[in-house]
């Protein structure tokens, strides 16, 4: 595969204006190349599907068995089952070594990467994106390259480095429009509202979330407009329209719960419990957090346990000063 070269083309254009003049100024560019766009999109971070697959049924051996094992783990990873899914992706992992498959271990490191991530093993998670990303710039390969880059700005942003993670999905989105259609363009959009979120910046947000539901519902992706719904949620619940979020976080979650998405589950139970004590609503906060808990705990997430228990217990406090 050739390398990507950007030299005098429209992407390196964009990439420029974006990084001189600011997100806002970049809205207007976005919104222009991406109009006749039609892509798919992914959850928040990217595992590879076909990172280690062929065009046809990979013949009996080492590539065959790192496919299988690659498909089993992202299927653990949608149910919850990490455990599962990390071994699963490591055995692919040996298995692409073994043959030296670029791509495939590219594909299996990020996938790895993800699951440290979610775990809060930053470390681990920024060394496998780091290692994927070196793999996948040798190959010249636009779609891997977004993906990689997407989650590792999710890392940067986990992280609070909110100039760097900007920066890398910038660049994201550059690979992305040089991809084959597909999912890449609507997460980098989410990956950037995400951005102005954590800044505080709710128009922009909901503008860039709303882009990527349109590229959504174009392409009738059910689970990608459960993401973009509860993104959309989470952002009127910071705005204080309770009710646009509450039927955003519902329509989500029954989707999610439908797709058997238990991270999906987990985002939209959290904005339902932090959604109900902010109307005052004890019983329906108490009801979603002991739902998120009880998936905190069959996942054995003690730090987010720990938190929603402290959420919930201060809202016991203030209950009990009231009384």
């Amino acid at each position: 595969m050739e390398k990507i070269n950007h030299k005098g083309t429209e992407t390196q254009r964009i990439t420029k204006e974006i990084i001189d003049h600011g997100l806002g100024r970049a809205k207007t560019m976005i919104n222009k190349i991406l109009c006749a766009s039609l892509c798919l999109c992914v959850l928040v971070v990217s595992l590879f599907t076909f990172g280690c697959a062929t065009s046809t049924a990979p013949e009996p051996g080492l590539l065959k068995d790192a496919v299988d094992l690659n498909d089993a783990g992202y299927h653990y990873y949608r149910q919850g089952k990490w455990d599962q899914a990390e071994q699963k992706f490591t055995q692919a992992l040996t298995m692409n070594r073994l043959i030296d498959r670029r791509e495939g271990i590219a594909a299996n490191l990020n996938n790895l990467g993800v699951l440290a991530l979610d775990r809060g093993y930053l470390k681990q998670a920024g060394q496998c994106f780091e290692e994927a990303l070196m793999i996948l710039r040798g190959l010249g390969d636009p779609a891997g390259l977004s993906e990689t880059l997407n989650n590792l700005g999710v890392l940067y942003q986990a992280r609070g480095r909110l100039e760097d993670a900007e920066k890398t999905f910038q660049e994201a989105f550059v690979y992305a429009r040089q991809a084959p259609p597909g999912p890449l363009p609507a997460l980098t959009l989410t990956h950037l509202g995400d951005v102005a979120r954590a800044r505080k910046d709710y128009v922009l947000a909901l503008d860039f979330y709303n882009q990527a539901l349109e590229l959504d519902k174009a392409r009738k992706d059910r689970q990608a407009l459960a993401v973009r719904r509860e993104r959309l949620g989470r952002t009127y619940l910071a705005l204080q329209q309770y009710s646009t979020a509450g039927a955003y976080l519902l329509e989500a979650l029954g989707e999610f719960r439908s797709l058997e998405d238990t991270n999906g589950i987990v985002d939209c139970l959290d904005s339902l419990t932090r959604l109900s004590l902010a109307l005052g609503d004890k019983d329906a906060a108490r009801d979603y957090g002991d739902r998120l808990m009880k998936i905190y705990q069959a996942r054995e997430q003690e730090k987010e346990a720990e938190k929603l228990g402290k959420l919930l217990g201060i809202e016991k406090g203030n209950e009990a000063e009231k009384r």
